[in-house]
């Protein structure tokens, strides 16, 4: 039988500001369920939620390196979460042979308030017994213990003083009650936290600490691992801005991190499914001497590009293979790089398709540092507007076109989490070997949970040009956001002009009367003269001409803008290519602002 039981020292009501720390395993889907029960079942406004990973076996000291990437990488996911709860984020890892002892120290060194403990992938039955009663005996007279585990964990003998989890009142001491309790997984996927947690208090069993144990999900089969967390403590700090976030339920605010057994039903049939989120991409964490050897020490002849919190450098490693090493920019405040480290790590290292960059891993030595595969053909926007004088052939346009779509249904579809970029621009498109386009950057990429419509995001940030109107005047954010930056794109590629010129005139506001003629081929590019395909030329345009539709309702998804590329059913409608009088107003938002020209 499942239970969630809790056995107390005495009363005791848990105030604002509580340090709720969570014992993490050894492998990301542990740790991720564990975390995301605390942020969003028991953690409020103001508490801490430590992530504490107690490193044991031998050459512990060799493995901390990687341990502090990998648990900023499991951290990456909850930012989000934590933010508009206003909760604080902190890791930290411990070396010690005995995992219960090295974690009632640290509750009782850093007078935390609720110990959570779980099960170690990698660990029998027994261990995990043996934690949790360890933990039940000598964890700090003020600090409540949970533990997640199946039935038969150990219980208390004594009197047990009872506390109801959900996710608006978190944690109340004030029943007592022993009930029947659904796997975790099931917790988590239920639409109301607050009626589970109230449904029934029947069989209740009087007992005297504040220790708990709580039944948990079945482990899936396979899972990708890492061998370790952290080294020191690292805390991100997060307080929520946005209203609209913090009216939103506890329960939507946390369930988009969450890894369970229902997110892998299958979806849309096609070629992207074979990138589904079982295919995950394996990373390492890089010492600093390695990436600054392969740099040149950061030779500055080695810088490839620079924007936004960060810098590029290109480099080889040691075996030889050319990487791309993307360090935050100094002057960055601290809270900001963290930030945009994170959400890139927690996101990247989720993806895995051909179509967008490949994370060989990060290096949090002397700053924080992701490594990519270089693509030694560079960005689109180089291709396109590169002072090379080359002209980008039509073939290898219509490729690329091709090629970012794809990579986009994959974020939009197929993807554990559904994921919207927010910043599609040809700057953001990378070449490979053979010009196969790669979409990269993904610092200010959003999960989006599938329960959900749209994101409202405050500030808004993003390239202006490929802002969409819904985005850019009210911070609503979803696929159709990125589907209208495409939409831009495609007609950057077809043109070959910016989205924004030097003379601040917006591509939109130059395309829009030759759209509304329907003169496909007077938006070629003047450099490609008549060497193009002129039925891909009417396709791109037509499908272009719908993706930055102003009502968003009226975009296509992905799916279909394939499906459009690579047939002439757009075609069959040529009146649909017009943009009607009033939807084009407002979505011209360069008019306000522009982006600096190379001269």
């Amino acid at each position: 039988m499942d239970t969630i039981e809790e056995c107390g020292d005495g009363d005791r009501h848990l105030l604002s500001g509580s340090r709720i720390l969570v014992g993490v395993p050894d492998n990301s889907r542990g740790c991720s369920e564990l975390l995301s029960w605390a942020i969003g079942a028991v953690a409020k406004a103001n508490d801490s939620v430590v992530a504490v990973h107690v490193l044991g076996g031998r050459e512990r000291k060799k493995r901390l390196q990687k341990a502090n990437a990998f648990v900023i990488y499991m951290l990456g996911e909850f930012v989000e979460a934590c933010e508009a709860k206003q909760i604080n984020l902190e890791a930290k890892v411990v070396c010690s042979s005995n995992i219960g002892r090295a974690l009632t120290q640290e509750a009782a060194l850093t007078d935390g308030n609720i110990l959570i403990v779980g099960r170690s992938r990698n660990a029998y039955h027994r261990s995990h017994v043996e934690v949790a009663n360890y933990c039940f005996m000598h964890a700090p007279k003020n600090c409540s213990v949970i533990a997640v585990g199946r039935e038969g964990l150990p219980q208390c003998n004594t009197r047990l003083k009872s506390r109801s989890f959900d996710a608006e009142s978190n944690v109340s001491s004030s029943s007592t009650w022993s009930r029947r309790f659904p796997p975790l997984q099931k917790l988590l996927r239920s639409n109301s936290m607050r009626k589970l947690a109230q449904s029934s208090n029947e069989g209740a069993e009087d007992k005297s600490s504040p220790r708990a144990v709580l039944d948990g999900p079945e482990e899936r089969e396979h899972q990708v691992t890492e061998e370790c967390y952290s080294t020191s403590s690292h805390e991100v700090s997060r307080r929520g801005q946005n209203g609209l976030w913090r009216r939103l339920s506890d329960m939507k605010l946390w369930l988009p991190f969450l890894r369970t057994i229902g997110d892998d039903s299958a979806r849309a049939s096609d070629a992207g499914s074979a990138y589904a989120e079982d295919q995950k991409p394996a990373w390492r964490c890089f010492s600093f001497q390695e990436i600054s050897v392969a740099t040149n020490d950061f030779n500055p002849d080695n810088l490839a590009g620079r924007g936004g919190y960060a810098e590029v450098y290109k480099g080889v490693l040691s075996d030889g293979q050319h990487v791309a090493v993307k360090r935050l920019a100094k002057g960055t405040p601290s809270e900001q790089k963290e930030k945009e480290f994170l959400a890139e790590l927690g996101i990247q290292g989720h993806v895995c398709h051909p179509n967008t960059s490949y994370l060989l891993g990060c290096c949090v030595e002397n700053g924080l540092y992701l490594i990519f595969e270089f693509c030694s053909n560079g960005t689109l926007a180089s291709a396109l507007h590169g002072k090379s004088g080359k002209t980008l052939e039509w073939p290898l346009r219509y490729k690329i076109a091709v090629g970012v779509a794809r990579g986009l249904q994959y974020l939009h579809m197929f993807c554990r989490h559904r994921i919207i970029h927010r910043d599609i621009k040809a700057s953001n498109v990378l070449l490979g070997d053979d010009f196969e386009p790669q979409i990269s950057d993904f610092g200010l990429a959003k999960w989006l949970p599938k329960q959900w419509t749209h994101h409202s995001v405050i500030p808004i940030e993003g390239t202006f040009g490929y802002l969409a109107p819904e985005y850019f005047m009210h911070g609503i954010v979803d696929e159709k956001t990125d589907i209208f930056a495409f939409g831009v794109l495609l007609l950057e590629i077809v043109t070959g002009r910016r989205p924004i010129d030097c003379s601040k005139q917006s591509l939109l506001q130059w395309a829009k009367p030759l759209l509304e003629a329907g003169q496909a081929t007077e938006l070629a590019d003047p450099n490609l003269g008549d060497d193009y395909d002129k039925d891909q030329l009417k396709r791109m345009i037509a499908v272009a001409s719908r993706c930055i539709m102003r009502p968003a309702m009226w975009r296509p998804s992905m799916a279909e803008v394939l499906h459009f590329l690579s047939t002439d059913d757009c075609l069959k409608e040529p009146e649909k290519w017009n943009i009607p009088e009033d939807e084009v107003d407002d979505m011209d938002d360069c008019t306000l602002f522009s982006e600096s020209c190379s001269p």
